[in-house]
């Protein structure tokens, strides 16, 4: 079958078999099953669901190694040849010595010419051909037994002749003790004999099973794509669309993959691997060569029921398809039939049929010619729009595919003020894009579609609606001020949002406020917007003049919408600076909206508080209200807002100590918001926190970059601050003192300049301790003590524990080890309540260490020549078990580093103890030590960034290090990775 549309020149290449991915279950439970013979596996699946694959993979078990593995497939041949897969397995026979052979076994020398010396000599033929075949199939049964341990593997049963079916009944019902046979058939597709021929009927002495291989869930595809793309990780958006657009079927995930391989070394680098990119690929030539095949196998009628369908593009009623294809009664009933036969529709549910994917639609409407194309689509919109509910958005495609402009943008706009009431966000601002992305638009259009889609935009975040409004404004010199003042508020409001973009956002606001004059309750937006002092440098006292304005608008407000919006921002601002007034004001709020506008405000407000409320550690309150505003969010369409959400929730789980999974949980969400700032710089807090803490500096410091560290005008001011505290850690942890207080000096003037400390919670003692370990105690007393003025009557009690570990540094540097000791305990107290189990911990390390100090030195002034534990003094001993419980608590919450720091500080005071019950030998299984250097290996560390992490010696961590090579048969350090995802240590306790 010729295509309608001509494909450019391309070249296809494949590179071999790719790793076999998602079926561990199937291939563990047939595996089991073939070594206890004799045994029979029948594994049956749709077209490209991978059943030839998994026989390879099992032709390739070392679990096999021993015996014979022998591999043949039938084929779709008018004439097949008789015996064909049997045969063809069985010419690799002769790879070692046979068993004992009778006479009869002579009878194959014909057909297996390879097995010639081995076979005795061929005996005259019989007169009866029943008995002549009789005799073949007991030579072939003779031959499997004499290859001892034997594995058959035969591919496409369904094209089995009727020879090769008689031969494995045959085989079946008597089968050699130690033959396991796998037979692989194809279902939803034509066969000769149907199902029910397949000739898999065995005695009960035989071991059995039947595998249906079905789709690969949304992880497994993930996981193909690292594999055929070489990526170490793929994005979660991206790998849902993958799965969405192949339907999980695995040879539609491969050749969408090496299409899309070969696509992106043309793009430029920002369209690589685009979920844009993924939708606008041509059908795969190996896909649309096996739709094809199955199209040609289809009678016209039928042909032409799939052309209706691929051009309605979804899932329909067998009537409407029949209408479109002119098809009705028997017909219909036929050709419906045809293409659910040759698998090329099936039936989704709901009594609807279409394609399993997009890309078997695409390759069936490439099929159909221009000319045919417009007709169909414009009889489309014939049968559409006498639906009882017409489906305005697949009228609005179908006009534009039937090149009916006015009424393509009648039906755009349409579907856009429905997708608008329903919420979805992201189906309204498409619509709106592509109607104003046409020429021939009059001004008073433009201005109407560019206002909803400026309005409809702030529910999202899409950074190509950006360009659109600006290219507006700058076109349109004539529009009227308020819709000019409009259009630039949501302009202004979109790039506030964006990563180097704050400065002017707020610049485009204001001028909108101006030009607004007319209309107050959109005025109302912007100056809200600049009341919010969260972002940049800017400081408080510049966004309490636009509060008080904001204040005094609110009053004359009467639009519901507008006045909830602007009291729950003023809300969650008021929680933001620590004022405790605002948690009872928003208890005393409906907990409902009337309408999907009054319930857009009240997800953001739930969201924007359960963020205010993080900061300000009410942990618990924030986490049933990042929750509650995700869904809120989510059902109302209020996507920007869930967007942020998800930032908080991340964050939490960081602070809360909730890091399992956490790094590549917070790399996806990044990875699907790569232009929203607080989500990006929120993301690289967290992401830096977790490199840290497992002391990869490196990348601790590469993140925290991101977190907008170094240029805190362009950032979200807590998050800001929060990375400061974490890079100043960082830098001393390195010896860097220097450098750290350079962090310590910029944060510090970031946070005077805004006048807001309950954000610096996660600075202030960080600041503290490298001021006092430079000697700057005059900066250091500043700073805790202008915090504590800062914090000072304010709903924030992180911001207390923070002020007692502030205190307690400056204390403790001071050599008042027991005074600080005590306080360093308030400080864990404080933020177990909140909780915030890694500082917690942080502080009951540093009260023992100073303890252990003040101990030392009334041991010192009492004696010189005491050793062991009599130099740790009195009440030395609570203090090291202290030590030692924090060495633990640092270890069950994931931070290796500190935990092997804490080891290190007690062997240092003289208090290791080494196990009683001697070293237990590990032989070729890792031991936890080696498991946690292959693990940093994996993540790419050197040996001195394993060192470090450690608290071990260079020397000490080669030792490892050759170890762990050697244990996991690694060729290089390289390798280790690869090696490390298959890896499971023995549970047994030896």
């Amino acid at each position: 079958m010729w295509l309608a549309t001509p494909r450019p020149t391309s070249v296809s290449v494949r590179a071999g078999s790719t790793a076999l991915v998602g079926r561990d279950v199937e291939v563990s439970a047939i595996v089991k099953i073939l070594l206890r013979r004799p045994a029979a596996v029948l594994i049956e699946g749709e077209p490209g669901m991978g059943r030839s694959r998994l026989l390879e993979e099992l032709a390739g078990r070392r679990e096999f190694a021993a015996g014979r593995v022998l591999s043949g497939a039938c084929q779709p041949m008018r004439e097949p040849f008789p015996f064909g897969p049997v045969l063809e397995a069985l010419r690799s026979a002769g790879d070692r010595p046979l068993g004992p052979l009778s006479p009869v076994a002579g009878v194959l020398r014909p057909l297996l010419p390879e097995l010639a010396e081995s076979l005795p000599p061929q005996p005259e033929p019989l007169t009866d051909p029943c008995a002549e075949r009789h005799r073949q199939f007991r030579a072939v049964r003779e031959l499997l037994i004499a290859c001892g341990p034997a594995l058959v593997l035969i591919d496409d049963l369904q094209w089995a002749d009727e020879g090769t079916r008689d031969l494995m009944r045959f085989l079946a019902a008597a089968m050699p003790a130690e033959l396991a046979v796998v037979a692989a058939y194809r279902t939803g597709s034509p066969s000769r004999h149907g199902s029910a021929g397949i000739p898999f009927r065995t005695p009960p002495n035989v071991q059995t099973a039947r595998v249906t291989l079905g789709p690969l869930d949304v992880e497994a595809v993930g996981k193909l794509a690292e594999e055929l793309l070489d990526l170490p990780r793929v994005s979660a958006p991206f790998t849902a669309k993958l799965h969405e657009s192949t339907a999980g079927i695995p040879f539609v995930v491969e050749e969408t993959l090496r299409a899309l391989r070969d696509a992106a070394g043309r793009l430029p680098i920002g369209e690589v691997l685009s979920d844009r990119l993924l939708e606008s690929l041509e059908v795969p030539i190996s896909l649309r060569e096996a739709i094809t095949e199955r199209l040609e196998g289809l009678p016209e009628p039928a042909v032409r029921l799939a052309c209706a369908a691929a051009v309605l593009a979804v899932p329909s009623e067998p009537s409407v398809i029949g209408e479109l294809a002119c098809l009705s009664g028997d017909a219909l009933r036929s050709a419906l039939l045809s293409t659910l036969d040759g698998g090329v529709l099936g039936e989704l549910g709901g009594d609807r049929y279409g394609f399993r994917h997009p890309l078997a639609r695409k390759a069936v409407y490439d099929t159909v010619s221009g000319p045919e194309r417009t007709l169909l689509h414009s009889r489309a919109i014939q049968v559409l729009a006498t639906q009882p509910v017409p489906p305005l958005t697949q009228l609005a495609n179908h006009s534009r595919a039937a090149g009916r402009t006015e009424q393509w943008r009648h039906y755009a706009e349409a579907a856009a003020d429905e997708a608008i009431a329903h919420g979805d966000t992201s189906r309204a601002i498409d619509l709106l894009q592509s109607v104003l992305a046409e020429a021939g638009l009059g001004e008073d259009d433009i201005a109407r579609l560019a206002t909803k889609l400026s309005q409809v935009a702030l529910r999202g975040f899409r950074p190509d609606v950006i360009e659109t409004l600006e290219r507006i404004l700058e076109d349109l010199t004539e529009l009227r001020p308020s819709v000019r003042g409009t259009i630039r508020l949501s302009l202004g409001m979109l790039l506030v949002r964006t990563i180097g973009r704050l400065g002017r956002g707020r610049v485009e606001v204001e001028k909108a406020i101006t030009e607004l004059v007319d209309e107050p309750e959109l005025a109302a937006r912007g100056i809200n917007l600049l009341a919010q002092p969260i972002d940049g440098l800017t400081p408080l006292s510049w966004h309490e003049v636009w509060m008080e304005r904001a204040r005094e608008v609110f009053d004359r407000i009467e639009d519901p919408e507008l006045r909830l919006a602007l009291l729950g921002d003023r809300i969650s601002t008021q929680a933001h600076i620590g004022d405790g007034a605002a948690w009872a004001e928003f208890t005393r709020l409906p907990d409902q909206g009337s309408g999907v506008a009054e319930r857009v405000q009240l997800a953001r407000l739930w969201c924007n508080l359960a963020d205010a409320q993080s900061w300000a550690g009410h942990l618990t309150r924030a986490e049933k209200l990042v929750t509650e505003g995700i869904r809120r969010a989510t059902d109302a369409g209020a996507l920007y807002a869930a967007g942020l959400a998800q930032g908080t929730r991340v964050r939490l789980d960081w602070v809360r100590g909730n890091w399992s999974g956490l790094a590549e949980t917070t790399e996806q969400l990044r990875d699907g918001y790569p232009d929203l700032g607080p989500i990006v710089m929120e993301s690289s807090l967290v992401l830096g926190g977790l490199a840290a803490v497992r002391g990869e500096f490196a990348a601790a410091q590469r993140h925290l970059t991101a977190a907008s560290v170094h240029a805190p005008e362009h950032g979200p001011i807590p998050v800001v601050l929060s990375a400061a505290g974490v890079l100043i850690r960082v830098l001393l942890a390195t010896e860097d003192v220097d450098g750290a207080c350079a962090a310590a000096d910029n944060a510090v003037a970031a946070a005077r300049r805004k006048g807001v400390w309950v954000w610096a919670a996660g600075l202030v003692p960080a600041a503290a301790e490298a001021y006092t370990r430079a000697g700057r105690w005059s900066e250091a007393d500043a700073v805790v003590e202008e915090f504590a003025r800062g914090v000072e009557g304010k709903d924030s009690p992180v911001s207390r524990a923070a002020l007692l570990a502030g205190r307690a540094i400056l204390l403790d540097a001071r050599g008042k080890h027991p005074a600080a000791a005590t306080v360093f305990d308030e400080a864990a107290a404080g933020y177990e309540a909140l909780p915030m189990p890694y500082q917690a911990i942080g502080a009951r390390e540093r009260a023992a260490l100073c303890r252990l100090n003040a101990g030392r030195l009334t041991a010192d002034r009492l004696t010189t020549d005491r050793l062991g534990a009599d130099r740790l003094g009195a009440g030395g001993r609570p203090a090291i078990e202290e030590l030692a419980a924090a060495a633990e608590a640092y270890e069950r919450l994931g931070a290796t580093r500190d935990a092997g720091r804490c080891r290190h500080l007690l062997r240092e005071h003289g208090a290791w103890a080494p196990s009683q019950r001697g070293r237990r030998g590990y032989g070729q299984e890792l031991s936890p030590r080696e498991l946690e250097v292959a693990k940093m290996l994996s993540d790419g560390r050197t040996n001195r960034e394993i060192a470090d992490g450690l608290f071990l010696s260079p020397r000490t961590v080669e030792q490892h290090v050759a170890k762990v090579l050697r244990k996991l048969g690694a060729r290089s350090r390289t390798d280790v990775a690869r090696r490390m995802t298959t890896y499971a240590p023995a549970t047994v306790d030896r």
